[in-house]
């Protein structure tokens, strides 16, 4: 395999995997929105049964690392330690430059939808707090209810 025909493919698996980071980020908002906005868990549900199918096109795309740079004999997978730099120093300096640039975007954009992702994983976990909270509050109010008309509150009510 030609150097420029590696860069070529490489530069490719990881613009796609921009992609995917990308529509896994509007998801991500999507979900955002049908927690704070909607509170709609319904609407949750859908864009995360969604994401599934995202997320699973993402694993396809990281397997088909495997078959991108079988040639080279690098040994690590993808995501090992030492991957990427391997993988970089089988480029000249001016094609390193280019794969360099595109492994920062992709990194910048996974780096997004981590910090998007806990971003909705907090506003979800404050919203089932508030969820708990309510549902104290009422089982309060119903246990003041019940002792109120044990103490007779419900009787003079009747007698009128």
């Amino acid at each position: 395999m030609r150097d420029d025909d590696l860069l070529d493919r490489v530069k490719n698996l990881l613009t796609l995997e921009q992609d995917i980071y990308a529509e896994l980020r509007a998801m991500v908002s999507r979900e955002l929105e049908a927690i704070v906005l909607n509170r709609d868990m319904e609407e949750l549900l859908a864009v995360l049964q969604e994401k599934q199918e995202v997320i699973s096109r993402l694993q396809l795309l990281a397997d088909s690392w495997q078959d991108a740079v079988p040639t080279l004999n690098m040994g690590e997978l993808r995501g090992a330690a030492g991957f990427w730099e391997k993988l970089a120093s089988f480029f000249p300096e001016e094609e390193g430059t280019e794969f360099s640039a595109a492994l920062a975007a992709t990194r910048h954009a996974a780096e997004d939808l981590m910090k998007a992702e806990k971003k909705v994983q907090e506003e979800l976990e404050n919203h089932v707090r508030q969820l708990r909270e309510k549902m104290l509050q009422m089982n309060h109010g119903r246990s003041a209810f019940i002792n109120y008309a044990k103490m007779g509150g419900g009787y003079l009510e009747s007698n009128r």
